[in-house]
């Protein structure tokens, strides 16, 4: 299980990768979702999923919305984790 920020980064890169064919070198930490990656709303949502089901966390529906970069990804997992292991 990822435990540091760049381990999660490279977990989150990857699995967005998987969804998008971007390759992972190209998923930068500041990379927007819509803007840059062109993720639409059900792409969104299917990599919220995906982050519930690889990271054991739950992404509630106000919290998806103020994603809007990779690291706001990792950010979530992050303190995510940190709350669940308080």
């Amino acid at each position: 299980m990822a435990t540091t920020d760049q381990e999660i980064l490279d977990r989150v890169t990857a699995l967005i990768s998987e969804l998008t064919d971007i390759p992972k070198t190209e998923l930068l930490p500041d990379k927007q979702l819509a803007a840059d990656l062109e993720m639409d709303s059900l792409t969104t949502i299917e990599l919220a999923v995906t982050i519930q089901d690889e990271f054991d966390i739950e992404v509630a529906d106000d919290k998806l919305k103020e994603l809007k970069t990779i690291q706001d990804i990792v950010d979530l997992v992050h303190s995510s984790r940190l709350t669940a292991a308080s």
